[in-house]
C-alpha cells in the first residue's frame, strides 16, 4: 500500500510541476492536471484501479476548484490541489454509496442491491448485474466488520479502495 501510495503521489507532483508556474498553477488548468495524472495511473501497473476511481470523480474535481481556492487569487498551489483531490474523492465515494442506499438509512442491505440488480437485469444488462453481485456478495464477506450482513459508508469506502478492476 504504501508504495502505491509514494507512486500515486510521485505521479501526481510530476503532472502538477509540469503545469505550475511558480509553485501554483490556475485553475482553468486544473482538468488538463487532473486528466494527465489519471493517464499516467492507466499506463502503471500498481496504479490501474485507482485510475478507474478517478474516472469517476472527474465531475467532482470541477465542482470542487473554486472551493479550493483558498487564496482567491484564481490559482492552486500544490496543497490547494491536494485538498481538492481529497474532496472530489470523499464527494465521489459519498455520491457513489449514496446511489446504492436505496432507503438512506446509512448502509447498504441485501434488499437494496436485490432491487439494484433486478433493474439491472430487467434494463438487458444481464453481465453488469452479475457483476454487481458478486461484488456486493465480496463487500459483504471482506468487509462487513461487525457482522450485520449491510454495508456502511465506511465498510463500502474499504471496500471501494481495495477495489480490483477486471
Amino acid at each position: 500500500a504504501r508504495e502505491k501510495t509514494n507512486k500515486a503521489i510521485e505521479i501526481t507532483k510530476t503532472c502538477f510541476e509540469a503545469k505550475a508556474s511558480d509553485g501554483k498553477i490556475p485553475t482553468d488548468d486544473i482538468l488538463s492536471v487532473f486528466d494527465a495524472v489519471i493517464e499516467q495511473y492507466h499506463m502503471t501497473e500498481i496504479l490501474r484501479d485507482e485510475a478507474f476511481h478517478f474516472d469517476g470523480m472527474k465531475d467532482m474535481v470541477k465542482g470542487a476548484i473554486a472551493r479550493n481556492d483558498v487564496k482567491k487569487d484564481g490559482f492552486l498551489d500544490w496543497n490547494e490541489y491536494m485538498a481538492l483531490m481529497m474532496e472530489a474523492r470523499s464527494t465521489w465515494l459519498l455520491a457513489l454509496f449514496n446511489k446504492y442506499d436505496l432507503n438512506n438509512d446509512g448502509e447498504i442491505d441485501q434488499s437494496e442491491m436485490d432491487k439494484i440488480v433486478a433493474k439491472m437485469n430487467e434494463s438487458g444488462n444481464t453481465t453488469m448485474a452479475k457483476d454487481m453481485r458478486e461484488r456486493f456478495d465480496s463487500m459483504l464477506a471482506n468487509f462487513d466488520a461487525n457482522g450485520d450482513g449491510m454495508i456502511s459508508l465506511t465498510e463500502f469506502t474499504e471496500a471501494i479502495k481495495s477495489l480490483k478492476v477486471k
